[in-house]
């Protein structure tokens, strides 16, 4: 048997396939929303490593906003992590082009600019949202800055860690027009989070007990990927020692196996 079905689940939990949709979270994604629906032209996405930006990102391109100003959007989601120059030009060409990568960086850029002149007489709006920001070339922030310099009908999101922050160029951070923070839990909003995770599986009853979760919450400081290494790795060890509940002690056995910088 498996875990997930030992503790009376219909699927493995934090696979991937549901989004949790906190507090925080809507508030981010409205903050998003806001910079599309208004043609803005760059927001930044800013929290520690491990709060969910990523998943945010992820989750926005699948779910783009219907608005009544903006009937047609286009969203590319990207990453700058390693990115040469001209990489980032060429893979947003292929994308609106519908293809594959342009290999050519001037015709990439020719077809860009093409492109959104079409999409302004149409009243399309494309959203780029850029991952890793803080690791970022200096050849691919250059690339970016190039699109950001252009009145193109582009609104783009780039998401930084906020301890890396200081390594955007300031020729980016310095065109945002607004800074969206995506904190970390407090621990109502991750008791919430373990109780969303049972019921949208099927579970109507706690998993988890109060101080199994005030446990998670002081081990992991409400940063959501802690959280769900802590409580994947409980629900196995519970399931193997065929417990009726995770308890604080099971947290802390699991804890113990776990990286330094994951557990505490």
């Amino acid at each position: 048997m498996t875990y997930w079905r030992y503790w009376q689940l219909s699927g493995a939990p934090f696979s991937g396939s549901s989004f949790y949709r906190g507090a925080t979270i809507d508030e981010a994604l409205a903050r998003i929303e806001f910079l599309v629906s208004n043609r803005r032209s760059i927001g930044s996405l800013v929290g520690a490593s491990g709060v969910g930006k990523s998943r945010l990102l992820q989750y926005f391109a699948a779910n783009p906003p219907i608005s009544a100003e903006i009937p047609s959007l286009q969203i590319f989601r990207t990453s700058l992590l390693g990115m040469s120059a001209g990489e980032l030009l060429s893979d947003l060409a292929g994308h609106l082009a519908g293809r594959r990568r342009e290999q050519d960086a001037a015709s990439a850029w020719s077809l860009i600019c093409d492109y959104f002149q079409a999409a302004r007489r149409e009243g399309t709006q494309a959203v780029l949202l850029v991952d890793d920001s803080e690791s970022a070339t200096a050849a691919a922030e250059a690339d970016l800055t190039r699109l950001l310099s252009m009145t193109f009908p582009l609104t783009v999101i780039i998401a930084v860690e906020s301890r890396m922050i200081s390594a955007v160029s300031r020729a980016i951070v310095d065109r945002c027009e607004l800074q969206i923070e995506l904190p970390a839990w407090d621990i109502m909003q991750s008791a919430e989070f373990l109780a969303w995770m049972s019921i949208s599986l099927g579970r109507n009853t706690p998993v988890f007990t109060d101080l199994a979760v005030e446990r998670i919450q002081e081990l992991s400081q409400g940063v959501a990927r802690r959280i769900v290494q802590l409580t994947d790795l409980a629900l196995v060890a519970g399931a193997v020692a065929q417990a009726d509940c995770i308890d604080a002690d099971c947290i802390e056995q699991v804890a113990s196996e776990l990286p330094k910088s994951t557990a505490a």
